[in-house]
């Protein structure tokens, strides 16, 4: 997309952190990115809506949080060798599974 379309004090689309990020994202698993690219337009949907911007500030914070954390090698490994059946009776959440139903 061209810059010339963002306002004054956009991000660079080249700026550092962004280029990390895409890495990280570039990482995801497609049904990863497929979740990401849903959680985003159902914050925007829900924006356009309601215009609560609460629901793009949640959804931001919640991205920084995701990217960051998928950034971080020993954190990726330890999500992908979780174990998948965790009761839902008392045992701890899956983190995927908490970072899913913060964004919805």
């Amino acid at each position: 997309m061209n810059d010339e379309f963002f306002p004054a004090g956009s991000v660079a689309h080249d700026d550092p952190a962004v280029e990390r990020a895409m890495a990280t994202i570039e990482g995801l698993q497609p049904s990863e990115r497929r979740e990401l690219l849903r959680s985003s337009y159902r914050a925007a949907l829900a924006f356009q809506q309601t215009k609560d911007v609460d629901h793009l500030l949640n959804f931001a914070n919640n991205l920084l949080a995701t990217v960051r954390l998928r950034g971080i090698p020993d954190y990726v490994e330890a999500v992908r060798n979780a174990p998948k059946d965790r009761s839902r009776s008392g045992e701890s959440l899956d983190i995927e599974e908490v970072l899913t139903r913060l964004m919805e």
